[in-house]
Order: structure tokens, then C-alpha cells, then sequence
């Protein structure tokens, strides 16, 4: 499969975003519309740090960054911590967070639930996680395993070039996060690497799939917000 995002060039603030065109501006919207705190973020596997700017732009203050590949963070005034989110991350942090991010992060790691074990222990009470990882319900994603018996995103080549070795259907990562120490607020499908005119000649076929299946299977990403469950 090709790198469809590496041919997108979208971005925030000349910072570019590394997921399907939409997600960012979805995960925004997600946000917002539960009042998070604005203080103390931590954005790990930050990128660019597109999503930091945006929220910068939007009020939050004390963000922090975990970004392995370190000549890719770009955000000015700020420091990534170089740091593998396959080992024990949390150990790094002498605080906890009220804003943990994880945008396209957790399908590159070798243990979800050690990741999502480790961010729990870095949240505040009443804090909030944010994450997104490709969806495999996509009506295209469906298709192909029709097709092939493979998922979409995780096919050979992404799994050699991307490392995407963790793919997560919407069950696993409501199971997961309820497991885990969360509850889920919202969950939504957002972005799409397909442009204007694919999106056009492919929506009779889109929108078949959207009233047999439901909302779910459009959208090239899921979005989960959660926060801490009661002890």
C-alpha cells in the first residue's frame, strides 16, 4: 500500500499533520465540546506538534511533548522529549496531566493495554485522554477484507514501513479503556485520504455501507476521549 498520508500535504501553522486530512480539526471539535481542562498537556508521539499549536491556538497552557524521532518537532518554545513508548514511559514524568494526547500512536506499539496502563497512571483525576487510531470499519477497510482476509492499515507493507503492528477494533478499545481505569465519553470517525473527486465517485458506495453498517464505517480514524473512572 502506499504512504497515502506522506502524498497529503495539510497542515496547521506550516507544521504538518501526520493522519488523514479532517482528523485533527475533528479531534478538536471532540474536544472542546467537553470543557477539558486547559492546563498541563502532554502530547505523546507529538509529531510536528501541529496538534499542540492548535491547541495553543485555542487557550491550553503547559504543554508538554514526547516525540521519538526528534528532528521532526518543529513547534517553536518548546522541547520534545525523546522517549520509546514501548518502554516505561511514565517513569520519565515527575507530575501528572490534565490533557494526555495520543494521535496515531497506540497501532505503532507492541503492548496497547501497557501503554494505556502507563497513561492512566500520568492522568489527574477528572483529566482527560484523547487518542485516535486508523479504523478498520471503514467501508473501504471492509471491502478489502472481503477481498483479501487483510486489514486495511496493516497489511505488509505498513507493517515493515510504519510499524503498524496493533490494530484495534472499536470493541477492543471500548473493552480496553473500561478495563483499564476508564470511562469513555465520546467516540466519533473522522478524516479521509481520499480527495474531493474519489470522495465524489465513491459515495454511492459510501453511503450504502453508512445505512447497512452505520456511521462507523465512514471516517479513516477513531477518536476516544476518556477520562478516569471512579476508584
Amino acid at each position: 500500500m502506499r504512504q497515502l498520508w506522506m502524498r497529503d500535504k495539510s497542515s496547521y501553522r506550516g507544521l504538518e499533520m501526520f493522519c488523514a486530512p479532517g482528523t485533527h480539526e475533528a479531534t478538536m471539535s471532540l474536544l472542546l465540546r467537553h470543557n477539558p481542562p486547559r492546563s498541563s498537556v502532554l502530547d505523546l508521539g507529538a509529531g510536528t506538534g501541529a496538534m499542540l499549536a492548535r491547541l495553543q491556538d485555542a487557550g491550553f497552557a503547559d504543554l508538554a511533548a514526547v516525540e521519538l524521532a526528534a528532528e521532526r518537532f518543529q513547534l517553536r518554545n518548546l522541547t520534545s522529549l525523546v522517549v520509546d513508548l514501548n518502554t516505561a514511559f511514565a517513569g520519565q514524568f515527575d507530575r501528572r496531566f490534565a490533557l494526555i494526547l495520543a494521535i496515531e500512536v497506540i497501532e505503532h506499539l507492541n503492548c496497547p493495554r501497557d501503554f494505556l496502563r502507563q497513561v492512566r497512571s500520568l492522568l489527574l483525576d477528572g483529566g482527560y485522554l484523547l487518542l485516535t487510531t486508523p479504523n478498520v470499519a471503514n467501508w473501504v477497510g471492509r471491502l478489502k477484507f472481503l477481498l483479501t482476509g487483510e486489514l486495511r492499515w496493516f497489511d505488509q507493507a505498513l507493517y515493515r514501513r510504519m510499524r503498524h503492528v496493533s490494530p484495534l477494533t472499536d470493541t477492543q478499545m471500548r473493552l480496553m479503556l473500561d478495563e483499564l481505569g476508564f470511562r469513555l465519553l465520546e467516540s466519533v470517525t473522522a478524516g479521509n485520504f481520499y480527495g474531493p473527486l474519489r470522495r465524489l465517485v465513491t459515495a454511492p458506495i459510501s453511503l450504502a455501507f453508512g445505512a447497512i453498517f452505520g456511521r462507523r464505517v465512514w471516517g479513516d480514524c477513531s477518536i476516544y476521549l476518556a477520562t478516569p473512572s471512579a476508584a
